[in-house]
């Protein structure tokens, strides 16, 4: 090995590069004082290959002083990357924490070189202050959390995890009086270390103005699961932030069946729509069989919000809810209706009447509800603040059956079939489209008669057609299905959903007789349903080719481009000719030149 003084003179006095780079590498070998302050005057090269190469032979030297020279700007900054990234190497190599947040913005460099030496760099530091186990050392870490790098705020955090264990009070003392980053990522570590002790430091964050710092708190006593953050975090339920509001309910839940006696008391003292959804879903979250009446009584609340949240509870208990549900909708036919609607009107006086009124809204029997309504218009005081309020529990009555089919819905059953058909006579029309929506998605073919009734005879069309469709998804291509839909399509009540409907479903099976009801549709107002006419009679094939080729004589535009569609999607070779024959008559900015013109690429497209 070549003695210091000739590598430091060629150093010093070489006009070549190259030979100062080599003196400068070989240098890196002599731990002597001379050597260092060779090296480091070599910093200040003309040359930046020989800069590079003094970085790295002062890496090898191992003298904590030089760090000094290297951390200005000029060699952090430095525009050629390879000196920046020497100069972490060296830094790494020699080691010093205190000067982690002055790397911390290289953890940004444009180049991945630069970028992951960075990183490397911080995670020795921190390993290296993990060895120590000390408050000093955690309060190195503590400190840095206030620096806006998210990468180095990453490492530290993890850092903090795994040294956490052994300094918990210095952990505490910091959520106390730290800033807002530190009490951030500190309520998350407390947590995930299950420190029951922090439990009122976090309670106290949950008053913070920073929303992500409420919800790390809140996430925290989820993990800690301690039963005295309970009214802390039921309180949470009323936040303005949703996330928080879901937190709190996923953290209530992690607590379990100890928290479900104090969700049942905030269900009974609050009478905020917010905190009722927020309860019925932690105690589906939970899923303890005692909260199941508290779901079922809020399926007739007067908000939308906490019904929903109702039903998806009782979504999730699944099975366990069948019998109270069933419950909800079974009609109970009282005979002393009849006279107490007589009284409600007729009454003697007026506190009979307001009696009866009550009763009838007690009951919450439908059949109260035309007189109702007549009474609440009423002029005396008592009879219309009676009638409304009855009114409001019929209407809750009947929420309350229509959620509890939304749960059979949801759960693809029809417990009691016999019931849910009782459901169809219901005056309520929300109440008969639940039950229609079940009876298909039940899967019982016993229902199909009533859904067939359904077709027939229900006064709401729109209930009509869903009642097709009901019965067309329980049992496709039943014949009494079939007939149903030719009825309706031969009806001239039947609205325009229903025949786009009917046609629909008999476009699925080819017959002949249903020719000429669909060919009947193709002059409808409704797009739809000449649309849904036009791929019927496509389905049909050739069989329907004569009767759609007679009717292109027809003088209405619409029911003319209806026919050339139903033509194209028949799509025979033959009907090419008389489709030219079309295009010759029209102008070209016409509906039927443009449909024809299309449907006879779509004919010669499927031939090829």
């Amino acid at each position: 090995m070549k003695t210091p003084e000739p590598l430091i003179q060629t150093l010093y006095s070489s006009p070549n590069w190259r030979e100062r780079r080599e003196a400068a590498l070989a240098l890196g070998r002599h731990k002597t004082h001379d050597a260092k302050l060779a090296l480091i005057d070599a910093l200040n090269d003309q040359d930046e290959d020989v800069i590079q190469a003094a970085l790295l032979a002062l890496g090898n030297v191992g003298d904590e002083e030089a760090v000094d020279h290297m951390l200005l700007p000029r060699f952090l900054n430095h525009p050629n990357f390879q000196i920046r990234w020497a100069t972490l190497k060296t830094i790494g190599r020699i080691g010093q924490f205190c000067r982690i947040p002055d790397i911390a913005d290289m953890t940004n460099d444009s180049e991945w070189i630069v970028r992951n030496e960075a990183l490397k760099l911080i995670r020795k530091q921190t390993e290296s202050i993990l060895e120590h186990c000390s408050p000093e050392s955690a309060r190195r870490l503590t400190s840095l959390l206030v620096d806006s790098n998210e990468e180095l705020h990453a490492v530290i955090v993890d850092a903090l995890q795994r040294v956490g264990p052994n300094l918990r009070p210095f952990l505490r003392d910091v959520l106390k009086t730290g800033g807002n980053r530190a009490k951030k990522a500190l309520a998350l570590i407390l947590g995930q270390l299950q420190d029951r002790e922090s439990v009122p430091l976090l309670l106290d964050l949950l008053q913070s103005p920073e929303k992500e710092i409420r919800k790390n708190a809140v996430e925290a006593l989820g993990r800690i699961g301690d039963e005295s953050s309970l009214p802390g975090l039921i309180e949470m339920f009323g936040d303005p932030n949703r996330d928080i509001q879901i937190c709190a309910a996923s953290a209530i839940a992690k607590i379990g069946l100890a928290a479900v006696p104090a969700l049942h008391e905030k269900l009974h003292y609050s009478s905020r729509k917010t905190i009722h959804r927020n309860v019925l879903y932690t105690l589906a979250l939970i899923r303890d069989p005692s909260s199941i009446p508290y779901l079922i009584e809020h399926l007739g609340s007067t908000y939308f919000i906490v019904r929903r949240s109702a039903i998806n509870g009782l979504v999730h208990y699944g099975p366990m809810a069948i019998e109270g549900l069933r419950n909800v909708i079974r009609n109970v036919k009282l005979p002393m209706v009849d006279d107490l609607l007589d009284q409600a009107e007729k009454g003697e006086t007026i506190n009979i009447r307001v009696r009866a009124i009550r009763a009838l809204g007690a009951l919450a029997d439908h059949r109260a509800v035309h007189l109702l309504k007549r009474l609440a218009a009423s002029k005396e005081p008592a009879i219309q603040i009676s009638s409304l309020e009855s009114l409001a529990q019929v209407g809750c009555s009947c929420w309350q059956r229509c959620g509890a089919m939304a749960v059979f819905r949801e759960l693809r059953i029809a417990p009691d079939v016999e019931l849910i058909i009782e459901q169809l006579d219901d005056d309520s029309e929300n109440v008969r489209l639940r039950a229609i929506q079940v009876l298909a998605r039940g899967g019982k073919r016993e229902a199909l008669p009533a859904l067939l009734r359904a077709v027939a005879d229900d006064p709401n069309e729109n209930l009509r057609y869903e009642a097709l469709r009901a019965a067309d998804e329980l049992a496709p291509a039943d014949p009494s299905v079939l007939e149903t839909a030719r009825n309706a399509l031969n009806s001239p009540s039947s609205s325009y959903y229903l025949l786009a409907e009917a046609a629909r479903v008999l476009g699925r099976t080819p017959e002949e007789r249903n020719i000429p009801p669909l060919i009947d549709c193709l002059k409808n107002i409704s797009w739809k349903v000449r649309r849904n006419a036009a791929l019927a009679l496509g389905n049909m094939g050739v069989m329907a080719l004569p009767a759609l080729i007679e009717r292109l004589s027809s003088p209405d535009e619409l029911e003319l481009e209806s026919v050339v569609r139903a033509i194209g999607n028949v799509g025979a070779l033959s009907a090419v000719s008389v489709l030219e024959e079309l295009l010759a008559k029209h102008s070209e900015d016409s509906l039927a030149y443009c449909a024809a013109r299309k449907a006879i690429l779509d004919i010669r497209g499927k031939a090829a």
